[in-house]
């Protein structure tokens, strides 16, 4: 049975597992470690207690920002992004967000059609933002309007 529930600071090892090995360039423990805090809300999915998933949000004042998400990389291609995303738009409204907003790679197709799928809008640009194998690349700045308004 799959659980989302709320990541901790004794995830940090788990997450690093999946981190390094789902990513070229991986968010560093002192990252992690920094995320955890009351305008963060972090969540893992979980397995019979093993971590394959999680994703990391911000909410400041109106508006939520999603920071990392990743699946471990035996799990991606079965939904599990998804079921994140999904979870991190609900919270992002129970913290009465008006937007949602992340930032992806503009390689990274698989990921901007899933954003696109859930209703995210492509809102901008950050060139040359992201270090690549070939130099440097784009950053996509996508927003997600959100049912919650004063």
């Amino acid at each position: 049975m799959m659980l989302i529930k709320a990541l901790t600071t004794a995830d940090i090892p788990a997450l690093l597992s999946i981190e390094t090995v789902a990513n070229r360039y991986p968010w560093t423990e002192g990252v992690f470690t920094s995320c955890f805090g009351s305008q963060y809300f972090n969540f893992g999915i979980f397995a019979n207690d093993q971590l394959l998933g999680f994703y990391f949000g911000q909410f400041i004042a109106i508006e939520s920002q999603l920071f990392n998400i990743c699946i471990r990389r035996d799990q991606q291609g079965n939904g599990l992004g998804g079921k994140l995303l999904t979870h991190f738009i609900a919270q992002s409204e129970q913290r009465e967000a008006t937007e949602a907003w992340l930032e992806v790679r503009a390689s990274n197709v698989s990921a901007i059609n899933l954003y696109t799928k859930l209703g995210f809008i492509e809102a901008g640009r950050r060139p040359n933002y992201y270090s690549s194998a070939g130099g440097k690349e784009d950053a996509i700045m996508m927003c997600l309007p959100l049912r919650f308004s004063n």
